[in-house]
């Protein structure tokens, strides 16, 4: 009998803990009791990666065709965090109109939108859209559609697109084939929603609800026609400017921000079950809401992201962003509700953070050299970033729409160079 099969699963396990990526993968082809200790260990390395989301259904469907291996997940967590990706240019966007004050006001809300087999954006009065590959390639077809109104938000419920716009409307799109978008087309239009621009808008399968500068009001999610009142009811009216609103992931409480506090409203029960006052960081408002679970919201200050927990309204967690530059400032950011965040900069650039860190983790350009905020006066604005395990999306002023593509297989031979990859993973 040899010294395997007499020491138990629970030593093995603490040795195979100690044991990096690379000999994890090799001692599972050792025998089959190997195999099953080496892929627990692996499974427990791989639910501790960036941008490798365990918790959120929708991204995990997402990323599943492109995590199906411990060698693909490992490889990317390697790629994100020292910033080995390609950068294609997806849609170059020139500025072609005439500003006026509502093309002023609006420019910064320029949207992205990122879904299972498609991406979507507008600009200079039209809708275009990619279509993504199952492996998120982006093919060189798109369809657009022509829309004088600018859209200035764009969310996602099943297969429909609910757009808000400058001119208060909110429309309802759908491709009419998921796999192939060869029609885009305009399903409704509520046209007196609002006097003014809609700044904000997200979507439940039952609910929509939006925002203007000091008006949030949420309406019924069907294509069906109705003028009840009860379709387009105003839950606030307040003299503060609104800056986001964002829903949680049940879809039950809608969070928004204003100039000094920060409102909690409860779908269900009708009525604001939570208002925190002064939640302003240096004299700055925080620009935008992310819920991170049920208790807990994410917050976007100009040098600054913090973590709030709504049962104590107390910040829980900081993560500063220290500029040279002190005209940089974040100002858009996405994440995958579990570690990962990701911020755009008024400087060009996009930066990964991790919430176990307390510094950021990688910082990526589109030219993919020294960062612009180091040297650069602050001109490159990031309108919007989404992102999934292995593709990230931005749009930049004076570079258009970017895909920063972080998976790489075919730059290596994963015989000869696996052990270089792998050898920092612990």
């Amino acid at each position: 009998m040899s010294l395997v099969d007499i020491l138990p699963n629970e030593i093995f396990l603490m040795i195979f803990d100690l044991c990096d990526v690379y000999t994890l993968l090799q001692l599972n082809r050792v025998c089959k009791r190997f195999y099953h200790l080496s892929n627990t260990t692996l499974n427990q390395k791989s639910n501790h990666l960036l941008v490798t989301n365990e918790m959120s259904e929708k991204f995990r469907e997402r990323c599943k065709p492109l995590l199906s291996s411990y060698n693909s997940k490992f490889l990317m967590h390697y790629n994100w965090k020292y910033g080995i990706n390609r950068v294609n240019y997806i849609k170059l966007l020139l500025e072609n109109s005439p500003e006026n004050n509502t093309a002023i006001e609006i420019k910064k809300k320029r949207c992205l939108k990122m879904t299972k087999n498609t991406i979507s954006f507008y600009h200079y009065k039209t809708f275009t859209a990619f279509t993504r590959a199952e492996n998120g390639i982006i093919w060189k077809s798109q369809i657009s559609k022509t829309c004088n109104s600018p859209f200035s938000s764009i969310a996602c419920c099943n297969d429909i697109l609910i757009s808000g716009h400058v001119d208060g409307s909110i429309r309802h799109w759908r491709f009419e084939s998921q796999n192939n978008i060869n029609n885009l087309q305009q399903l409704k239009t509520d046209s007196n929603v609002y006097g003014e621009h809609v700044s904000k808008i997200e979507a439940t399968t039952q609910h929509i609800v939006s925002s203007s500068s000091n008006l949030i009001k949420i309406q019924k999610n069907t294509l069906e026609d109705d003028e009840s009142a009860e379709e387009n009811e105003t839950i606030y009216n307040g003299k503060k400017l609104i800056q986001s609103i964002s829903l949680d992931p049940t879809g039950t409480n809608v969070t928004a921000s204003t100039e000094e506090s920060l409102l909690i409203y409860d779908i269900n029960k009708n009525y604001f079950s939570c208002e925190i006052i002064d939640k302003r960081i240096n004299d700055n408002t925080c620009s935008q809401l992310l819920w991170d679970d049920t208790h807990t919201i994410l917050m976007l200050y100009k040098q600054c992201i913090k973590k709030m927990d709504i049962r104590t309204s107390e910040f829980v967690r900081t993560w500063n962003a220290s500029f040279p530059n002190k005209k940089c400032e974040l100002c858009c950011f996405s994440s995958d509700n579990l570690y990962s965040i990701i911020t755009g900069t008024n400087g060009g650039t996009v930066i990964l953070w991790d919430q176990r860190s307390s510094d950021c983790i990688q910082t990526y350009s589109p030219n993919g050299v020294k960062p612009v905020y180091l040297y650069a006066m602050a001109d490159n604005y990031v309108f919007s970033v989404e992102f999934d395990s292995t593709f990230m999306y931005t749009i930049i002023e004076g570079e258009g729409v970017l895909q920063f593509y972080f998976k790489k297989e075919d730059d290596y031979n994963p015989n000869k160079e696996r052990k270089k990859y792998f050898r920092k993973f612990i």
